[in-house]
């Protein structure tokens, strides 16, 4: 790619480090570099008049374009409404992958041009500061992990289409974190001493609180039941409880942990035992594959949560959309509405939403 490349380059902004070093490195490679942000809640971390305004104070001292996206009623409907529906139904959607899949890699684009009334550019790229990398192998865009394996992010990314990985372009994913923040500070980047957050951005207090906020019927209570059905104690609603959950709980004899939420029946099963958290076997539904073909019995490794210790696993389709893992050794990071992200090497092979 030369430098004098007149494709339009746009570089999400988050006002941290990771992408405000992305910019830079862009600034070096491409003329027609903008900023870019999505004002998707309004006052949220990322979201704030304070944060907005530094993103384009940023901007201006990197002598390129810079503009806010409003992209609110898309990120209320595809992102907090099934955060809030899934705490209701007893799972833990993770936002992230979701806004990734549904807002940042397309909506946000979409209503750039919309909003500057011009027609969606056959060539184009949207810059992150994620640490992933992306290979292009005959007319097919694969994911790759970041160099930096503890700061990879390439599992909140494996809902990208090809369209969308087509236009992708991820600066740091050759680099490690260290290198970053050695950049940030040569450059003189404010954000370089700022400490990341690793909280839910549109979420200023507890997510029950946030959840409770936003509900259209009253919360129900219900009972707390052994694994034999045996009842223990009320619930307060199952809002306020995830799987693998011991704290909190108001129960006397334990530890107890939650075992399962049975939002049918209004109860929750508990165990003594953590060891009963432990799953081997699980399904998956909503699939999303980068690869190609995926052929029964798939050997590869899977991480259920982001930087989750990874584990050998088999692939085998269910049904259409829906697959079972079966993994090497039993895992305590198996939770229903997390995602599984399935790699071959540094190679993402897709994902699923897991289920019970």
């Amino acid at each position: 790619m030369d430098s004098d490349n007149d494709i339009p380059v746009f570089v999400a902004l988050s006002g941290g480090v990771d992408s405000s070093v992305a910019a830079f490195l862009l600034k070096k490679r491409f003329k027609n570099l903008s900023g870019i942000s999505h004002l998707h809640w309004p006052e949220s971390r990322c979201c704030s008049k304070e944060f907005l305004n530094n993103c384009a104070e940023f901007c201006r001292e990197l002598s390129i374009p810079y503009l806010v996206v409003h992209c609110q009623i898309a990120f209320k409907k595809q992102v907090v409404d099934p955060f809030v529906s899934g705490y209701i139904e007893g799972i833990a959607l993770n936002p992230c992958v979701i806004c990734n899949e549904k807002i940042r890699f397309s909506h946000m684009i979409e209503k750039y041009h919309q909003m500057q009334g011009l027609p969606m550019p056959e060539k184009y790229y949207l810059a992150t500061g994620h640490y992933a990398r992306i290979n292009k192998k005959e007319d097919r865009y694969y994911l790759l992990r970041g160099k930096d394996r503890k700061k990879d992010q390439s599992y909140m990314l494996y809902r990208l289409s090809q369209e969308e990985l087509s236009h992708c372009l991820f600066p740091l994913g050759k680099h490690t974190k260290s290198e970053v923040k050695k950049w940030a500070i040569k450059w003189g980047i404010s954000s370089a001493q700022h400490k990341e957050s690793q909280d839910i951005c549109f979420t200023m207090g507890s997510y029950q609180d946030f959840i409770t906020s936003h509900l259209h019927s009253p919360i129900r209570p219900g009972d707390f039941l052994d694994e034999s059905g045996k009842k223990l104690g009320s619930h307060k609603g199952i809002v306020f409880y995830t799987q693998g959950q011991r704290k909190g709980l108001g129960l006397s004899g334990g530890p107890w942990y939650v075992k399962q939420i049975d939002p049918n029946k209004n109860i929750i099963i508990l165990s003594r035992q953590k060891k009963a958290l432990l799953k081997k076997r699980f399904i998956i539904k909503d699939t999303h594959w980068i690869y190609p073909e995926i052929p029964e019995g798939f050997p590869c490794t899977v991480e259920t949560r982001l930087r989750s210790k990874e584990k050998n696993c088999i692939l085998n389709r269910k049904k259409e959309k829906e697959w079972t893992v079966e993994m090497a050794e039993p895992s305590y990071d198996v939770c229903p509405g997390q995602s599984a992200v399935f790699y071959e090497g540094d190679y993402v092979v897709g994902g699923g939403i897991i289920q019970e």
